[in-house]
């Protein structure tokens, strides 16, 4: 049986986002760290940040925890980001967060997870 994974606030640790300058990610439940088959983290994006077009070879879900911002998703089109929206974004969808209007964190989860 495996033991629980608590984490409070003050638990959380941020580390600098591996593929965006001023942008923090922190890691709640991983495959790096926890040895588990999805990934789940904070996202934090500063006010203007600007992120590519990219996609994942996983699915992502993002829940939108505080701020203001667009999502672009192939297909879709834009999607207003704020507080309170969820998205699912399947394996292999280019998408792109952009006009980071506000200081934006998001619950990001990865399935499976993110490599």
């Amino acid at each position: 049986m495996e033991d629980p994974k608590i984490l409070q606030k003050e638990d959380i640790k941020w580390e600098p986002h591996p593929q965006l300058a001023n942008a923090k990610v922190a890691y709640l439940l991983s495959n790096r760290d926890d040895k588990m088959d999805l990934t789940c983290l904070l996202v934090s994006l500063p006010r203007g940040t600007h992120v590519e077009k990219h996609t994942h070879e996983c699915d992502d879900i993002i829940y939108v925890l505080k701020g203001k911002a667009k999502l672009w998703i192939d297909g879709v089109g834009d999607v207003p980001m704020v507080e309170g929206a969820f998205v699912r974004i399947p394996k292999g969808v280019r998408h792109q967060p952009h006009s980071i209007e506000e200081d934006f964190v998001a619950y990001d989860v990865f399935y499976p997870f993110l490599a």
